[in-house]
C-alpha cells in the first residue's frame, strides 16, 4: 500500500479515542496534508494490520503509516499531542 493513512474507528464508547482522531485529522487537514483514513471497525483483519504496523498488539486509534512505513502514534501524557515522524 501507499500513501499516508490513518486508522480510525467510527465505532468506539471512548471520548478519548474520538478526540484524538479528531485532532489528528485537523491537523492534517490544517496542513493541507492528502491521507486515507481506514476505518478499523469495519473489518478485524484492518485492526489486525494497524496493530502489525505499529508494532503494538495492543495499540488502539489513531495510528499514522506512510506506505508500509509507520511512522505516527498519540502520545499519552505530558500534555499529549501527536507525533508524526518524517511527515511534517
Amino acid at each position: 500500500m501507499s500513501g499516508l493513512r490513518v486508522y480510525s474507528t467510527s465505532v468506539t464508547g471512548s471520548r478519548e479515542i474520538k478526540s484524538q482522531q479528531s485532532e489528528v485529522t485537523r491537523i492534517l487537514d490544517g496542513k493541507r496534508i492528502q491521507y486515507q483514513l481506514v476505518d478499523i471497525s469495519q473489518d478485524n483483519a484492518l485492526r489486525d494490520e494497524m496493530r502489525a504496523l505499529a508494532g503494538n498488539p495492543k495499540a488502539t486509534p489513531p495510528q499514522i503509516v506512510n506506505g508500509d512505513q509507520y511512522c505516527g502514534v498519540w502520545a499519552q501524557g505530558g500534555g499529549g499531542g501527536c507525533i508524526v515522524r518524517g511527515l511534517l
